[in-house]
C-alpha cells in the first residue's frame, strides 16, 4: 500500500486547525461553568456537543500533524477522519436533543434519529471507504467513499433543518423578548452549521472536477462558519447581561 505525499502548500491549515482547538476548549470550558452554576440539562447538552466538535478538530489535527512530520498521509490520518466524522454524528444527536428540551419540539424523531446516526458511525469504518488511500491502491474495487461522505453532510443537514424549523415555531408562540433572542441565536447557529458543510462540499468538488489537492480556502471559510456556530449557540443559552439590556432596549 502506498501513501500520498504531503503538500507543503496546506501547511498553514495545520496551524489553522491548532488555533480553533484553543478556541473551542475556551467555549468548552466556558459552558462547562455555566452547567455547573445552572445544574439543569440544556447546558450540560450543549457543553457534550462543545466537546465532541473539540474532539473532532484535535482528531483531525493530529492525523495531519501526522502528514506534516511524516511527510505523507498514513494510517492516523485515515482513521483520524472517519473517527472525526463520528464525533460530529454523536454531537448532531446532542444538539437534537438540546433544541428539543429548549422548543419541546421534536422528542418522536430522537428514536429514528440515534438509530440513523450509529448506522453511519458503523459504515464510516467499513473499509470500502479507503479514507486517504491514493486511488491508484483501489481502482477496480468497491469504492462507498462519496455515499458515506454525502450520507454525513445529508443526516446533519436533516438534523440542523429541523431544528431551524423548531426554532422558527416556537419563536412565533412567544411574546417574550429574550426568549425570542435566544431561539433567533439559535437558528442562526444552525445556519452557520449548514454554511460550515457547504463550504466541505464546495472544496470536495474542487478535488472532484479540478484535480485540486483539497483543503483549499474553502475549508478556512468552513471553520470560520462552526465558530460562530459556538458563538451563536453560546450565546443562545448564556444570555449574558449585556445582550439582555440590549434586547430590553
Amino acid at each position: 500500500m502506498t501513501y500520498t505525499p504531503f503538500s507543503n502548500n496546506i501547511l498553514l491549515i495545520f496551524f489553522y486547525y491548532i488555533g480553533l482547538i484553543f478556541f473551542s476548549i475556551v467555549m468548552t470550558i466556558l459552558m462547562i461553568k455555566k452547567w455547573r452554576e445552572r445544574k439543569v440539562n440544556p447546558p450540560l447538552y450543549l457543553s457534550i456537543v462543545f466537546i465532541l466538535l473539540t474532539v473532532a478538530l484535535i482528531a483531525l489535527t493530529v492525523g495531519l500533524g501526522e502528514a506534516v512530520f511524516s511527510g505523507f498521509f498514513k494510517e492516523i490520518y485515515r482513521i483520524s477522519l472517519p473517527f472525526a466524522y463520528s464525533m460530529i454524528i454523536i454531537a448532531d444527536i446532542f444538539l437534537f436533543v438540546f433544541a428539543e428540551v429548549i422548543t419541546g419540539k421534536g422528542k418522536k424523531a430522537l428514536v429514528p434519529l440515534i438509530i440513523s446516526g450509529v448506522v453511519i458511525i458503523v459504515v464510516l469504518f467499513l473499509p470500502w471507504n479507503w479514507w486517504g488511500v491514493p486511488p491508484v491502491d483501489y481502482v477496480g474495487q468497491l469504492n462507498i467513499r462519496l455515499y458515506t461522505t454525502l450520507s454525513v453532510i445529508l443526516y446533519s443537514y436533516i438534523v440542523y433543518i429541523f431544528i431551524a424549523g423548531f426554532c422558527r415555531k416556537a419563536r412565533k408562540q412567544t411574546d417574550d423578548a429574550k426568549a425570542k433572542a435566544g431561539l433567533s441565536l439559535l437558528f442562526l447557529s444552525m445556519i452557520s452549521m449548514i454554511a460550515f458543510f457547504l463550504m466541505f462540499v464546495f472544496d470536495t468538488l474542487l478535488i472532484t472536477l479540478a484535480d485540486h489537492p483539497g483543503y483549499s480556502e474553502f475549508v478556512y471559510i468552513a471553520w470560520i462558519f462552526a465558530v460562530l456556530f459556538f458563538i451563536f449557540s453560546y450565546l443562545s443559552l448564556v444570555m449574558p447581561k449585556w445582550l439582555v439590556d440590549r434586547i430590553v432596549k
